[in-house]
């Protein structure tokens, strides 16, 4: 019979885990009731278990506990959980958690990782790791909410100023509001209704904005007056015409790969919340930003690099990037830099090619040491333009800025780096949503943190099975067994709920080398 490994197996990291919720504290005082309340560990053990079996409801892992005692024992056993909250108690008691504390716990895994030499194999270049940045979204409803949701106003109008009314209105969308005027005609105000008709409006409908207008021209308008007009076109605009709000919430995801391992190890989450009180939303640099102070605080020897999208490769995120002393291999498109791409195709670049066994064609152009963009031009990076042609002729092409200077020798390990960005979408967010852990399923809102708290929670129950793939013998066995994840998902939820189980190693072993048949025995008594 195979045994696990003692730290990277299910019984380590949850024990792990429950001694870092201990430490957890709720700020609010629990009120008295007659029976003693349920502690905050065994409710975030609870959140912890729904995820790591999988429930796709608070509202089924509740049912499925309350049917007699096998499975409290399995979770007392298994989970080190004492008393299993209702879903209700839940959702009140981790709404009241802040998700930074939840962070914390994820250093403790991650610190497990590295003594069991787990790391290692994910060294590149230099021994570096990589890590993928990106956001993604877990929830989104048209009238669920809390204080801390993302809004989104669909229908908002945009607004345009011009110095002459315009003759022809097919470059403008419904919805725009056209604001004409300038040193010797008196503004005007117009509307492009569905019909792309241009509607006259007067400005006296405008609560305050004949006062910012007369006697100005546009290019006397600095940026504080035209935001002032803006809003004040928005306020009479939802008066008029419905507006249609999505609520949301997004998360900025990290996590260590290798082009050549599937497993991935995530690093604690990012929530995006909103901001400023009820004014502002959170955005994806600025997670980006928080994301990457926390892990280099929290991990400030790792040698990182950087994988992201063509988002990223802005000047205040490319600086953050070296002010934390982390490389980076960030996509980089023409659109988005017409200056850097003018002048790589004026400079002599270096060339290479070569064909791999698999007959792909690999051509690479590359210049070293180049501004960024005009408004940056001392920032120098390293480009790199890359093109694939597979036997069959199709080809396919990439586009880089690094800080990592090409040479022949690493350009195709700077391409497979740089193409390494896809795990986070494919082997993290993908495998969340599509391979049994419910990711975009709303297990409960609250009105403050358990949606983020939820999503933490989601997040490490993927770490711990992620661990496991990577690192614990008995569970790759029991893996084996299935083609798919979910496979293996609901046999341990099968046996979970259906069998008596003394430890994780009887129910990994139990799935890779099979179990004892049981006659079925009605309890009729």
């Amino acid at each position: 019979m195979l045994r696990s490994r003692k730290y990277l197996s299910s019984k380590g990291l949850l024990t792990l885990i429950r001694g870092k919720f201990k430490h957890i504290h709720s700020s609010r005082l629990i009120a008295k009731r007659s029976v003693k309340p349920i502690a905050l560990v065994d409710c975030l053990m609870s959140g912890l278990a729904i995820f790591s079996m999988k429930f796709p409801s608070l509202l089924q892992f509740e049912e499925q506990s309350n049917h007699g005692g096998m499975i409290k024992r399995n979770l007392r056993t298994l989970y080190q959980i004492d008393q299993v909250p209702s879903d209700t108690y839940l959702r009140e008691r981790l709404d009241e958690i802040d998700s930074r504390d939840i962070r914390k716990v994820f250093k403790t895994v991650f610190s497990s990782v590295q003594r069991g030499k787990a790391l290692e194999d994910y060294t590149y270049l230099d021994g570096h790791y990589l890590l993928p940045m990106d956001m993604t979204g877990f929830f989104s409803s048209p009238t669920i909410h809390c204080e801390n949701c993302c809004v989104k106003k669909h229908n908002k109008p945009k607004v345009v100023f011009l110095e002459e009314i315009p003759k022809d209105l097919n470059r403008y969308t419904s919805g725009t509001y056209l604001l004409c005027g300038n040193l010797y005609t008196p503004w005007q105000i117009f509307y492009i209704n569905d019909n792309n008709e241009m509607i006259p409006l007067q400005i006296g409908l405008f609560s305050g904005l004949n006062d910012i207008l007369i006697g100005r021209a546009r290019r006397h308008l600095d940026t504080f007056r035209v935001e002032e007009i803006k809003e004040i076109i928005s306020t009479y605009h939802e008066t008029q015409y419905p507006i249609n709000i999505t609520y949301y919430h997004n998360m900025m995801c990290a996590a260590i790969v290798h082009p050549d391992i599937k497993v991935v190890l995530p690093f604690a989450p990012e929530p995006v919340l909103k901001s400023d009180g009820l004014n502002k939303n959170d955005c994806e640099r600025n997670a980006s930003k928080r994301l990457i102070g926390d892990i280099r605080r929290e991990h400030p020897h790792l040698k990182l690099i950087v994988v992201q999208d063509a988002l990223g490769s802005n000047y205040p995120n490319l600086q953050e990037l070296k002010n934390a002393n982390m490389r980076f291999i960030i996509g980089a498109k023409p659109g988005d830099h017409k200056a850097l791409f003018q002048h790589v195709n004026n400079a002599i670049c270096q060339e290479h090619r070569h064909t791999t066994e698999d007959g792909t064609e690999h051509h690479y152009r590359y210049l070293n040491s180049v501004g960024l963009n005009d408004s940056h031009a001392d920032f120098k990076v390293n480009f790199l333009e890359y093109w694939e042609t597979d036997k069959r002729g199709n080809t396919q092409h990439f586009s880089w800025v690094t800080d990592i200077e090409m040479t022949t020798d690493n350009v195709y390990q700077i391409m497979k780096g740089g193409r390494a960005n896809w795990k986070i979408e494919n082997n993290t967010f993908n495998t969340l949503k599509n391979q049994g852990y419910h990711f975009a399923h709303n297990f409960g809102h609250g009105y403050r943190h358990l949606c983020s708290n939820f999503g933490m929670l989601m997040m490490l129950a993927f770490f711990v099975d992620q661990v496991q793939e990577l690192c614990c013998d008995l569970f790759k066995k029991a893996r084996a067994r299935f083609v798919t994840r979910i496979g293996l998902w609901s046999k341990m939820k099968s046996l979970f709920m259906g069998y008596i189980i003394t430890s994780w190693d009887d129910l990994f072993n139990a799935i890779a080398h099979g179990h004892e048949e049981v006659i079925l025995i009605p309890n009729t008594s």
